[in-house]
């Protein structure tokens, strides 16, 4: 089960898309530590912007104790530009799972370095910042790297370059929470989550093309994808 917390102008789009899930336009904090009570992961970060009632949000799951956490997008760039949300994630990752999940520009934010020397040592540059922070980080690019705080490391090889499209992030950012959600731990959870959305990728290419494939024709692979990973248990 999925709940979704977002303004009320998206009710009707989400639900004409994805009706399976639950849907709240309340965001205040109370709210927010409502549906958290419920939940068994939080995803925070995608389409939630940068303005001050997003920080709110952040600043309430951040907060929250004995809940796994993935933060993609946004949520990431808020941290970046905050000292507070910083110190904040710190002490949520001494409790907790947390996992980011930037691309190359997220990252440069978030470590204030140049995405020119990210690309030269993607693998270097977020195994220090996973054991400084004490979180997972899955740093996306054409063969994402998925890093431990423990420094343990696993370069992906699926997908393709049809999947540079607007939404894939989110889609893997909802693969790694529902992961997540289900008992693995963080690193397992995120490393299997890229495998699967590059397979998911994979398959969309092979229906579609790498020029014509969308974010939700990943999405709607992943179905085959999980059944042929069970086939293969």
């Amino acid at each position: 089960m999925v709940r979704v917390l977002s303004h009320k102008n998206n009710f009707i789009p989400l639900m004409n898309t994805v009706p399976e899930v639950l849907f709240s336009s309340d965001r205040n904090s109370e709210s927010v530590c409502d549906s958290m009570d419920w939940a068994t992961a939080v995803l925070i970060g995608p389409g939630i912007g940068r303005g001050r009632r997003a920080e709110e949000m952040l600043d309430t799951v951040l907060m929250s104790e004995n809940m796994p956490l993935v933060i993609d997008a946004d949520g990431i760039n808020l941290i970046s530009n905050s000292g507070y949300l910083r110190e904040e994630l710190r002490d949520k990752a001494q409790n907790d799972p947390v996992i980011l999940t930037p691309h190359l520009m997220e990252m440069s934010r978030f470590t204030g370095r140049s995405i020119a020397e990210i690309k030269q040592d993607m693998q270097g540059i977020a195994a220090k910042y996973a054991a400084d922070y004490q979180v997972v980080i899955a740093l996306k690019d054409a063969r994402t790297v998925t890093v431990a705080p423990d420094g343990r490391a696993v370069l992906n090889t699926t997908g393709n370059n049809g999947m540079s499209t607007a939404g894939s992030g989110d889609v893997l950012a909802g693969i790694v929470a529902s992961f997540l959600a289900q008992g693995l731990d963080a690193f397992d959870a995120a490393a299997l989550g890229v495998y699967i959305h590059g397979a998911a990728g994979d398959a969309a290419a092979e229906k579609y093309g790498v020029r014509g494939m969308k974010a939700m024709d990943i999405a709607e692979a992943l179905p085959e994808v999980l059944l042929k990973a069970d086939s293969m248990r």
